[in-house]
């Protein structure tokens, strides 16, 4: 007993050794497992950083395109208006080139309503030069729009068409401009100031609404532009006549990460002269973005990022965990092995036990010389020796099923003849009051293994007898389910706890019962009744609850060829 006892102190220390080590993994999994998601998180979180830096300098960019864009417009205008005034038939341009061959005079003559208003003074300019500006323009160009193409390179040539324009929007108000001058005789008749202030007509007159259109053309150009970037990004313009002072957050907020805005820009090309591009017409503009991280997560780029780092660590976490439940199960492997080991140990020994006392007593005490003793302590010799025998075979079957070995014998089963010498026999061993009770409703011959099928219900009924107090009542139900036969066993023992409901099938399970060792058994039994009855293509099933008995339903098909 002493070797036995040795035996059960090495298992439970080996146990304490085990769960200390488990801990010990479980401990630096976990470790490992904030790490790596804490990485790709910070990794993930960078990412989108960098990606929110290149969008704030990107929408600044498209505002820049979208102001150029709004400027090519309104140059493209005044290209219009000029070419078309020119063009007039009271405006008369002519070209003299017979002072000397190389030299261009062009004089530009306006009259008005018929009379004659003056000549300008001659603007003079190489025939060269002329005829650069000439092929600038891509078709077959007229002397107008050659005149207007040199004005937006040549100052002087364009402050002189502005003073020819001019000057006729002014006369063809002269009585409102005598009236004025009348009002203001002491001021400069010539003053320029003084016609702008009374002159809203022609080159002096600025569009109307033309805020409110220049906000609509920039806002249009600025989300053609930022489309090519940034196409999924949401964005509102604030518009004011006074600068606009950036938003005011604090930079290490979160704010930063989610909200953008442009730097400010200004645009004052508005009215057809360039004297009214002034700081009393500037339009100053910001983009504001408020949830600018939503169209950074919706481009395509990011949102492949963030979801491969989102399947990166749902995977790591899954190897994670199934390692951990390999681990665990490995844990409790080694626990059934250990607890089956213990349970082996007490199997085996009751038997040797029994054997060597009835050896001893034959020898010793002179029980040769009793026929009757020696009958008894040889049959109890014999009954151990059996036990022994069914122990050994029952580990031998374990290692077959593990290999695959089992073949199977097929013949036809008398099925009332079967379970009426399975209860003599259950009856006959058990040593407690026993009642066996049994029905059948068709069931006549089945197709299986005898020898293992046997085996199969003859362990069910050997657990309900041991895990039953007196008297145990046992009810065998044998029925038909279409082509199958259901063999149901109930018992009125002592049940089976719900968290264990699922493993009794398992290798090595039992149902722990404290140190309390009232019951013996390997935890092999109900594996091999699993293993068989899957063999013949059936299913095992129980339903139990402790102190309310449990019932093992077999379903097997009639034919198994």
């Amino acid at each position: 007993m002493s070797v036995a006892f040795s035996g059960i102190t090495f298992i439970l220390s080996n146990q304490t050794n085990m769960k200390r080590k488990l801990i010990i993994v479980l401990f630096l999994t976990t470790l490992l497992l904030i790490g790596i998601i804490a990485v790709q998180l910070y990794w993930s979180f960078s990412a989108y950083k960098l990606n929110k830096q290149k969008f704030d300098g990107d929408i600044n960019t498209a505002m820049q395109r979208a102001l150029d864009s709004c400027k090519k417009d309104y140059f493209d205008s005044i290209r219009v208006v000029m070419v078309r005034r020119l063009s007039d038939k009271d405006t008369h341009i002519k070209i003299d080139t017979l002072h000397n061959p190389d030299t261009v005079h062009v004089g530009i003559q306006i009259s008005m309503k018929n009379k004659y208003m003056g000549m300008v003074k001659p603007y003079q300019t190489t025939i060269p030069v002329f005829n650069h500006y000439r092929h600038k323009i891509k078709h077959k160009a007229t002397i107008p729009e050659v005149l207007t193409e040199m004005s937006f390179y040549v100052p002087s040539m364009l402050n002189e068409i502005e003073m020819l324009l001019g000057f006729e929007d002014v006369m063809s108000h002269s009585d409102v401009l005598t009236a004025f001058l009348k009002a203001h005789n002491n001021e400069p008749r010539d003053s320029v100031m003084a016609h702008n202030q009374i002159i809203k007509s022609g080159i002096y007159e600025l569009p109307p609404n033309y805020r409110k259109a220049d906000s609509a053309r920039l806002s249009k150009y600025f989300r053609a532009e930022l489309y090519k970037m940034h196409p999924k990004s949401d964005f509102s313009l604030k518009f004011s006549d006074k600068p606009i002072p950036a938003e005011d957050f604090d930079p290490h907020h979160v704010k930063q990460l989610r909200y953008s805005e442009t730097d400010q820009y200004s645009y004052k090309y508005h009215g057809f002269t360039f004297l009214q591009h002034n700081n009393n017409n500037q339009l100053f503009v910001r983009a504001i973005f408020d949830r600018a991280q939503v169209g950074i997560l919706k481009e395509k780029g990011m949102v492949l990022l963030l979801a491969l780092s989102g399947v990166l660590i749902v995977f790591t976490m899954f190897c994670f965990y199934y390692i951990i439940r390999t681990i665990v199960h490995q844990k409790k492997l080694t626990e059934l092995k250990d607890d089956f080991i213990n349970n082996m140990t007490h199997e085996l020994k009751t038997p040797i036990a029994t054997i060597t006392v009835a050896i001893e007593g034959l020898q010793k005490y002179n029980a040769l010389n009793d026929p009757e003793k020696t009958q008894r302590y040889l049959q109890t010799s014999r009954n151990e020796l059996n036990r022994l025998d069914n122990l050994v075979s029952k580990v031998l079957n374990i290692a077959a099923f593990e290999s695959k070995k089992i073949k199977l014998a097929k013949e036809k089963i008398q099925v009332d003849e079967l379970i009426n010498e399975l209860i003599t026999a259950e009856k006959l061993k058990a040593g407690k009051e026993v009642s066996i009770s049994y029905t059948n409703t068709g069931i006549e011959v089945l197709e299986a293994d005898r020898m293992h099928f046997r085996n199969v219900l003859a362990n069910i009924l050997d657990n309900a007898i041991k895990y039953s107090e007196e008297p145990v009542d046992i009810k065998i139900n044998v029925s038909r389910s279409n082509n199958n036969a259901v063999f149901s066993i109930k018992d009125n023992g002592m049940g089976i706890p719900a968290a264990h409901i699922n493993h009794i099938f398992d290798k090595f399970h039992r149902v722990p019962a404290g140190n309390v060792h009232n019951v013996k058994g390997t935890g092999l039994g109900l594996n091999y009744v699993k293993y068989i009855v899957e063999a013949h293509r059936g299913k095992v099933s129980v339903k139990s609850a402790p102190k309310a008995g449990s019932e093992f339903i077999i379903t097997i098909p009639l034919k198994n060829g």
